[in-house]
């Protein structure tokens, strides 16, 4: 039985989607969702879903995340510098940040 690997290129875009998928439902540090992700991806692209927007729409259907193009880059650009689990200091209410004003 003869095993056929994925080119790098092949590897790189299923891992692009993976990563863009996992920014949008803020699962990145989450190694079991990655693999659920990664699991889907590589279905789908062993099932013949080659070009990366078809594979990224596809993937995304799945996930439950809009797939119409304005809505899937308004989700990616919305919060790019919000990491999970963050706490902005600045959306506490005033009578929680008094500790803080010392």
């Amino acid at each position: 039985m003869t095993l056929n690997l994925p080119s790098k290129e092949e590897a790189r875009l299923c891992a692009s989607v993976v990563k863009d998928i996992a920014r949008v439902k803020g699962v990145t540090d989450d190694p079991s969702s990655i693999g659920t992700l990664t699991i889907t991806v590589a279905r789908l692209f062993n099932s013949g879903v080659r070009e990366r927007d078809a594979l990224l729409s596809e993937a995304m259907k799945i996930a439950g995340i809009p797939v119409a193009r304005k809505e899937r880059y308004a989700l990616l650009d919305a919060f790019p510098d919000i990491n999970p689990g963050t706490i902005d200091l600045s959306m506490e209410p005033e009578n929680e940040r008094g500790h803080q004003q010392q």
